[in-house]
């Protein structure tokens, strides 16, 4: 069926097809902040005869935070439609020159997605009729969720409480299941970059002095880590992987499409960094989003004090995994990190800071404590799910200390096979939670 001359007109086709497909994916132009279009998005791009630079338009920039994906969307119409020209422009120029990773062509008759050195189209679709827009909606929503990232933060407001080996074992458990995990460590105390073989210390154990062991800490003076992350993800040129460490836990992931990588922290992670940042407490969200198709999950090792460092990782956690032993004081901790998350639900429209549950860790079967504490915490906290417990277990502290996975220990010993089970189940528990939260949200 022949398409109107209305059609030959590129802004027509950008209200009609373009901005209607965003509408019906799922991608509203304002939502809590969580999702923003850039209209006339600008890009410099060098001048063909190498005298200086010129400024292109790319008709949108999308930046969607409750995926963590950011794509450019270029316009044609009936007249004018994609070629290989519009393809090389999109790919060499204006992906390449913004650092974003995927870009979008669409006329009324295709759209064709591309990523950033690849010159064949990630997806393509074939539209029948520009004027039925449900199922082109489909075909964007459904690419965006194969690009997707979840993000949780595993968070308390009290240490000590097993909080680090809870995110370590947890990402080793995602990326057995094949998936691809980053860890960011936002503690200053660094154990999860140091138990994820990142942070040399097994050249600190070899150490034989306190000047030898001082030399080491000193070399991270020069590396990108997680405060330069948060400093330069804003800019132009910005390369996420100089930052990004593979984890020492890959070894064990042989013959496996899943791995665990490392935004590390150490000694330089403090909060006075960001200070005199704008918007400092939202660098790590807007950081990730230059990572879209990177990863599965990311799991944020959050400190347990409240400052910029901090709210980096509750504004960046879509969910929020809160650890605590099933001690009074402990139990009494969990109402901060609740009453903070939900400033966060409410700041982006619930995008941000959903509690999957409360993880019961280093709980003792053989004390009556703990059923009471237990008991006490369902009491208080009714709507919000007991997750698998962990039991205290001498194999966590060794597994630790070997900086191995307690399942990798488990291999070895069967006294950890225990502690291994029910940290694989608790993984598997809070994927389907998460699988059972977006079906209801139908994302």
């Amino acid at each position: 069926m022949p398409l109107s001359s209305q059609w030959d007109i590129e802004a027509y086709v950008s209200v009609h097809l373009v901005q209607e497909m965003l509408i019906k994916a799922g991608i509203p132009k304002r939502l809590g902040g969580m999702i923003c279009w850039h209209p006339e998005f600008r890009i410099k791009v060098p001048k063909i005869d190498g005298t200086g630079f010129t400024e292109k338009k790319v008709d949108f920039l999308i930046e969607d935070h409750t995926r963590h994906v950011s794509f450019l969307i270029e316009v044609k119409s009936a007249k004018q439609r994609i070629n290989d020209e519009a393809r090389f422009q999109l790919v060499e120029k204006y992906l390449y020159r913004s650092n974003i990773k995927f870009g979008v062509l669409i006329d009324p008759f295709s759209i064709e997605i591309y990523e950033y050195g690849q010159s064949k189209p990630k997806a393509r679709f074939e539209i029948e009729d520009p004027n039925h827009i449900e199922p082109l909606a489909t075909f964007l929503k459904t690419f965006l969720e194969t690009v997707k990232m979840r993000t949780i933060a595993i968070h308390t407001s009290k240490g000590g409480v097993g909080k680090t080996t809870l995110t370590i074992n947890m990402a080793y458990e995602l990326a057995k299941q094949g998936n691809k995990v980053l860890v960011v460590d936002l503690d200053d105390q660094a154990n999860a970059s140091l138990s994820l073989g990142v942070n040399k210390a097994d050249e600190i154990d070899a150490a034989s002095s306190l000047e030898e062991v001082e030399r080491i800490l000193d070399s991270f003076e020069e590396r990108q880590e997680l405060v330069e992350f948060l400093l330069e993800c804003v800019e132009k040129d910005f390369d996420y992987r100089k930052y990004i460490h593979s984890s020492s836990f890959n070894t064990y992931l042989e013959n496996r499409d899943g791995k665990v990588d490392v935004l590390p922290g150490s000694y330089k992670t403090k909060s006075h960094s960001l200070e005199e940042v704008a918007s400092g407490e939202k660098r790590l969200d807007k950081g990730l989003l230059k990572l879209a198709g990177e990863y599965d999950y990311c799991l944020i090792d959050t400190p347990p004090t409240y400052n910029r460092i901090t709210w980096n990782g509750i504004f960046a956690a879509q969910y929020i995994v809160i650890p605590s032993q099933m001690e009074y004081l402990s139990v009494y901790g969990i109402r901060n990190p609740i009453r903070k998350t939900r400033e966060v639900r409410e700041d982006t429209g619930e995008a941000r800071g959903i509690i999957l549950g409360i993880v019961p860790m280093m709980t003792d079967n053989t004390t009556k404590i703990v059923k009471t504490i237990l008991a006490l915490v369902e009491k208080n906290f009714p709507n919000i799910p007991l997750l698998t417990k962990v039991e205290r277990a001498t194999d966590i502290r060794e597994a630790s200390y070997q900086r191995v996975p307690i399942s990798v220990r488990a291999e070895h010993t069967s006294k950890a096979g225990g502690v291994a089970k029910q940290l694989a189940d608790l993984t598997r528990d809070i994927v389907e939670r998460i699988d059972s939260l977006e079906s209801e949200k139908g994302v």
